[in-house]
């Protein structure tokens, strides 16, 4: 084959992600893909280990095929919403995942194991690799590190949170506004933040007593980001693809000997000639696009906002996005729209044809509300030359050029989208006027794949001298 390293004949990778196709399809999903797809043309074999929460009342295991890779899922009991004694632990170190996933590894036998997501497989999937003395490598695709809700977004709209504060107090008051409404979430919002440290602090004091497991749950929700570090120093080496990602793990603890930036590989999109259907009739019609995770976090809900504030803008208005994963949100956007014939949602689409969607609109929006890691959307979208109104947060802009046709605006602020939106089409009555030729802002693929090649490499051959 050619391209093909020496060292990855017969050399078997494993690669773990919170979840995976075909019910997800976000980001680190693509990601780990397109990860797979490329060692395996390297002639590494590679099988993916994924995760389903769900309702059942004992963990099992389940392999199925997706694109020809074997998948093994592991499908955890979880209510979501719980706030209890095992809840918050079971989330970062779930000890019933130790054993299935350990009886994996002794069925798989993989050289290396890969991990693009804790969550769900927890740190105790990563012990399981340790005591087998596996080697580690983890790419860290967003803030699980030291956000529970892996975003580091308060619920209440303010300022990005910086990550647990003094005893974790903002995580609780995190927890309990996401678990009310109304009248109650409002006085949440406003109860002193010193109040839910303090009740941090004096919880774990209340032992016998009917706040016992609550107790616990919030002693094991201040011990989180301390057991993540303490397991991350247990990893070969770590690949952020930003600078504030690897900021974070040096504040936690990280040797920098064990973290090499390493940003996301971006295979250019091919770009086939459009349907007809995908083709704007109008002259003057511009198409307006948001492809992602129909999510709180996500924003399109700003972008929507945004559209409303312009009831004489002339435009298609696409949605690309899952609209059975999140019906709540999908709600608050259909309130938010009020059956604005201009505003159509699209569903999903298969990743391969993402050149073609980015192509077909004439810009694309990101209005996301959190830090964003480097969104794959992004970086397609500057491949494919299209133009892109983006939140100004930092997991955006790091990886911007002069030369990128890209405007920002404050996150969450649907005015200043709007004036941004009308300014842009504005600017021209064709379609795709300022359509540029693409760069890779990323890493390109083969790059990408050559990096981790030797990555994967070193620590092989390390971890077989020590044997």
């Amino acid at each position: 084959m050619q391209g093909e390293t020496p060292l990855a004949n017969s050399k078997r990778i494993l690669l773990c992600v919170h979840q995976f196709f075909p019910n997800f399809s976000a980001g680190t999903e693509v990601l780990t893909l397109s990860t797979a797809q490329a060692l395996k043309e390297q002639g590494f074999a590679v099988e993916i280990v994924t995760a389903q929460l769900g309702a059942e009342k004992s963990l099992s295991t389940y392999t199925y095929e997706y694109e020809d890779f074997i998948v093994h899922q592991l499908s955890i009991p979880y209510v979501a919403g719980k706030f209890s004694s095992t809840t918050i632990l079971d989330e970062y170190n779930n000890r019933s995942v130790y054993t299935p996933f350990r009886r994996l590894l002794d069925e798989v036998k993989p050289d290396l194991v890969h991990f693009f997501h804790f969550k769900n497989l927890t740190v105790s999937a990563l012990q399981a690799c340790v005591d087998k003395k596996i080697p580690t490598v983890y790419t860290p695709t967003d803030y699980w590190l030291n956000c529970r809700s892996c975003q580091l977004v308060k619920p209440w709209g303010k300022d990005e949170c910086a990550g647990p504060n003094l005893l974790a107090g903002n995580c609780i008051k995190h927890i309990a506004m996401n678990n009310k409404t109304g009248l109650a979430r409002r006085l949440l919002s406003v109860t002193p933040q010193l109040l839910f440290s303090a009740l941090m602090f004096f919880a774990p004091t209340l032992i016998n007593t009917r706040f016992t497991n609550a107790a616990k749950a919030l002693a094991d929700l201040r011990d989180r980001e301390e057991t993540i570090s303490n397991a991350l120093l247990n990893v070969d080496q770590i690949l952020p693809p930003t600078f504030f990602i690897e900021k974070m793990l040096l504040n936690a603890g990280i040797p920098q000997q064990k973290i090499k930036r390493l940003r996301y590989g971006i295979q250019p999109p091919v770009i086939y000639p459009a349907a007809p259907g995908m083709i704007n009739t109008a002259k003057r019609l511009h198409a307006i696009g948001f492809i992602g995770t129909l999510a709180e976090h996500k924003g399109c809900h700003v972008l929507m906002q945004a559209i409303k504030l312009l009831p004489d803008l002339n435009a298609d208005v696409k949605i690309y996005g899952d609209t059975q994963q999140n019906p709540d949100y999908l709600k608050k956007l259909e309130s938010i729209i009020q059956g604005d014939p201009r505003v159509r949602f699209m569903g999903t689409f298969p990743h391969e044809n993402i050149g073609i969607i980015l192509r077909s609109i004439d810009a694309l929006v990101i209005p996301s509300t959190w830090r964003e890691n480097a969104p794959l959307v992004l970086l397609n979208a500057l491949a494919c030359g299209t133009p892109v109104i983006a939140s100004d947060v930092t997991g955006i802009t790091e990886y911007l050029g002069k030369e990128d046709n890209v405007t920002v605006f404050q996150p969450g602020n649907a005015v200043q989208l709007a004036q941004r939106l009308k300014s842009y089409l504005a600017l021209s009555n064709e379609p795709a006027h300022n359509r540029g030729a693409g760069r890779i802002a990323g890493e390109p693929l083969h790059a990408y794949i050559s990096v981790l090649s030797g990555v994967y490499a070193d620590l092989m051959q390390t971890h077989e001298k020590l044997e």
